[in-house]
């Protein structure tokens, strides 16, 4: 009899925070999984710990592959997955044990719910965690709320497998950073979300994860896929018009990002330029350029107020 859920787990090199990440899954609450875990060419004792794991704890669908990036994993994560809802976690990531419970219990009550996304813990490299959103996050039709300030965290998320393969692609492998924004984004363009307040995942800033690594192709990954919704819809400019318009400011503040990363405030500024009167939030950032690194990076501290709508 197939499980109830599979938990997508794609993973490189990720022997310093794997364990953990395992033991969340084998303590939750909610017994009927699978793991699907794809070792996308792994150098280190990944391998290893995910066997061991197999061996001791619970059953494992357990494929390796030459390094191929995240966009192919994922997708052969989902070719190997047998349960009705698909639950993801990165290796860097750990769960709460009511995270997986709480989710298909709202998906079992509510048949119109595509995907459940959940508030989340930060956990920042000095040991502090605070909650990754602030406020309250919507529900139903967020499509062009998340154009504004997108908040869903992938390991808080489980969507139901159907949903998922009803896309005409589900993962592209073009993307290396965005992949799971564009699959989530393309679902939840025609179908809804429920939230949960309460935070059920654990999401782990360092400086060895892909996003900080290769900040300079987050904007970039980003742009692609919003062309790929105006070649989809040949109204979607029309009607998202004022959420684009912030959409491509916030391609701005993530392009300064990169280069305030590099040490250049004069390439940051060019960056801003064209969107410092988009909002006085981005007026600020503009602004801060002119003074030094140190002020972009208190600023950016407060990104989830100021920016991306989590304060």
């Amino acid at each position: 009899m197939n499980p109830r859920v599979s938990i997508n787990l794609c993973c490189y090199n990720g022997e310093n925070y794997l364990r953990e990440a395992l033991e969340s899954i084998a303590n939750q609450t909610f017994k009927d999984w699978e793991l699907v875990f794809i070792n996308d060419g792994s150098t280190d004792s990944t391998e290893k710990i995910i066997l061991d794991f197999k061996e001791r704890v619970h059953p494992v669908i357990y494929h390796y592959q030459k390094n191929k990036g995240l966009g192919t994993s994922r997708n052969e994560a989902l070719k190997r997955s047998h349960g009705v809802y698909i639950a993801f976690i990165d290796h860097d990531d750990v769960w709460l044990p009511e995270k997986l419970q709480r989710q298909v219990e709202i998906l079992d009550k509510n048949q119109d719910t595509a995907l459940v996304y959940t508030n989340y813990f930060k956990l920042m490299p000095n040991g502090k965690k605070y909650p990754g959103n602030r406020k309250m996050q919507p529900e139903g039709d967020i499509f062009e709320y998340l154009l504004y300030y997108y908040s869903i965290c992938l390991s808080t998320v489980m969507a139901r497998k159907g949903s998922l393969e009803e896309l005409d692609t589900i993962f592209d492998e073009n993307l290396g950073l965005a992949e799971e924004t564009d699959v989530f984004m393309r679902i939840l363009y025609r179908e809804k979300a429920s939230y949960i307040a309460q935070p059920l995942s654990v999401y782990r800033i360092h400086s060895s994860m892909s996003t900080v690594k290769y900040i300079d192709k987050y904007p970039e990954e980003n742009a692609y896929m919003v062309e790929k919704f105006k070649k989809m819809d040949p109204f979607f400019v029309d009607r998202y018009s004022d959420a684009l318009n912030y959409y491509e400011a916030k391609l701005g503040y993530w392009r300064a990002r990169a280069e305030i990363a590099k040490g250049s405030t004069k390439k940051a500024r060019e960056a801003l330029r064209p969107y410092k009167w988009t909002d006085y939030r981005f007026f600020i950032l503009y602004v801060s350029t002119y003074v030094s690194p140190r002020l972009w990076r208190i600023i950016h501290d407060l990104k989830d107020k100021w920016v991306y709508g989590g304060g």
